[in-house]
């Protein structure tokens, strides 16, 4: 049996349908309350509490859709991942800066989609690192990678996208020759060699995996750093892969 650092006692099931001892879903809201989820101090079990292990069961599986069914099982999946070294927390985008390779464009409009999973905010930062090293280091010009939408501060659906529900789904923005961010893949303005190296990155950093890129430009899908989909001519879209759980 693997060694359980991060014990979550649990005597029943928690959530949608749930034994729901209220020792237990004070457990429950405690963990995902330390991890970053939205929810309250109480041992009262509401919608938001299970909307919030609907998110992190999404997570979990991998997918960019709310797909849990809200309930926690002894020893089963969620409260399994739920004690694992590697869980993951549920973060709002840094704001990032120059010198870390990356800038969050959502802390600059403020439009509310700037909220994650670790496992992508630690993906971005080491494609970050990687970028600045292999290619922004000998064109210091060049633009620096530039986050936009990842989730609402709880997650779940948002009208501007189709995904982008768990926090597993992050945008970045087209770079431009003149150093900034904000363009499409047809115009002249396009930096064509700086896309390349953020895609590069991002591939090449081991943190976490990438399930897939979608962005359309013809060049860097024949390089196999992309895939082509309808309305990404001016951003790349990028999902992740959950890991298992790792225990010492």
């Amino acid at each position: 049996m693997p060694v359980i650092v991060n014990p979550l006692p649990l005597a029943g099931s928690v959530g949608q349908r749930g034994q729901n001892l209220p020792a237990d879903i004070k457990n429950v809201k405690d963990r995902l309350r330390q991890l970053g989820y939205a929810v309250s101090g109480n041992d009262r079990l509401d919608t938001a509490t299970i909307n919030a292990i609907r998110l992190f069961q999404s997570i979990i599986k991998g997918s960019v859709r709310l797909v849990g069914d809200g309930r926690i099982d002894v020893n089963g999946p969620t409260h399994t991942f739920l004690q694992a070294a590697n869980v993951p927390k549920w973060m709002e985008m840094p704001k990032g800066s120059d010198s870390e390779g990356f800038i969050n464009h959502d802390n600059i409009p403020n439009d509310k989609h700037d909220f994650g999973a670790s496992w992508t905010i630690e993906a971005i930062q080491a494609a970050a690192k990687l970028y600045l090293a292999d290619y922004r280091s000998s064109h210091p010009r060049s633009a620096v990678i530039q986050t936009n939408n990842l989730s609402l501060r709880a997650g779940g659906d948002t009208p501007i996208h189709a995904t982008h529900e768990t926090g597993l789904s992050c945008d970045i923005r087209v770079p431009r020759r003149d150093g900034k961010s904000g363009t499409t893949v047809s115009s002249p303005d396009y930096d064509r060699d700086a896309m390349r190296a953020m895609l590069e990155a991002l591939r090449k950093q081991t943190d976490h995996s990438i399930r897939v890129v979608f962005f359309n430009d013809f060049s860097l899908i024949a390089l196999g750093l992309c895939k082509p989909l309808a309305r990404h001519d001016d951003h790349a879209h990028i999902d992740l892969v959950a890991p298992k759980p790792i225990f010492p």
